[in-house]
């Protein structure tokens, strides 16, 4: 989840195209990690100080640690213990697109470092994978700590993300989300979320990406939408709602069930209170996911 919110942070401040984004989930898998990224990362070498080892190594037969060692600029303990780590997803991410020239090893080193700032980041919240880290860096992200009903807003956005990874694929990146208190739709799942709280959520599209998405999902090829198309959207919707749902039973106390979805088609859906809509690229298109707390 760290390198998609890492990519968004890129896309919002243009440092890098939705393109390059994309081209860089897809070569990301193939791509291994370098010994300067992890330096400038950790703080331990500049950007500038890995050039200069690079371009060293033009002339002198010589691996990058050991030429980074003899220069002054890093210890060979220091060495070995980046070398041990292993390079997580967001650092990869950050690599395939110096590799790609998208960013430079200076664009790189000031963007990780801006990031880190901005949302007060340390290195343990982008490296752990356990939940509070998620929540934090979506939270951060799309500054949800100053939303009404903040807690179940982050709760549900980080458990929306969670079942996109581990359903669709991590090839994605979130873009800038805003309210809504209409939204027209070609193709929408609705299905609301009852008990001791009320809530609305939509997952929405276009009809190419309506159905590759359905296709993500199941593992199925489809031609055109229809109920089977529609059902495994909505299947996505409640599978997400209902984790969300025991995840509120056993950590709050609050009882939650869910409606059944109701398809949309071209058509304008409104809701009682601004739902919070986040569009999210894939390597397809555009999924709008909305969520209104009533």
């Amino acid at each position: 989840m760290f390198a998609q919110f890492f990519g968004g942070y890129l896309l919002n401040k243009k440092l890098v195209s939705a393109a390059d984004l994309t081209q860089a989930f897809e070569d990301k898998s193939n791509t291994r990690m370098r010994l300067g990224v992890l330096a400038i990362n950790a703080g331990l070498m500049t950007a500038e100080q890995v050039e200069h080892v690079n371009v060293t190594q033009q002339s002198v037969d010589k691996r990058f640690g050991d030429l980074a060692v003899e220069l002054g600029y890093i210890t060979a303990a220091q060495v070995d213990k980046l070398l041990a780590q292993q390079p997580t997803e967001y650092l990869i991410l950050g690599q395939t697109l110096v590799n790609n020239g998208a960013l430079s090893n200076a664009e790189f080193e000031k963007a990780i470092n801006d990031y880190k700032k901005s949302y007060q980041l340390s290195e343990n919240d982008l490296n752990g994978g356990r939940s509070e880290n998620a929540v934090k860096v979506v939270s951060d992200f799309y500054h949800l700590e100053k939303a009404e009903n903040a807690r179940v807003l982050t709760n549900y956005v980080t458990m929306l993300f969670k079942n996109i990874i581990r359903f669709i694929g991590s090839d994605f990146t979130p873009l800038e989300s805003f309210m809504v208190r209409e939204f027209d739709a070609k193709y929408l799942i609705e299905q609301k979320i009852i008990g001791d709280l009320s809530a609305v959520t939509c997952i929405a599209a276009d009809k190419d990406e309506y159905i590759e998405f359905a296709r993500k999902f199941a593992g199925e090829t489809f031609g055109n939408i229809d109920d089977f198309v529609n059902e495994t959207v909505g299947e996505f919707l409640n599978v997400t709602n209902g984790l969300f749902a025991v995840n509120e039973s056993n950590e709050q106390g609050v009882e939650l069930s869910m409606t059944p979805q109701r398809s949309i088609i071209n058509n304008k859906i409104t809701f009682d209170k601004a739902a919070f809509c986040i569009p999210v690229a894939f390597n397809f298109g555009e999924i709008d996911f909305l969520f209104s707390i009533n």
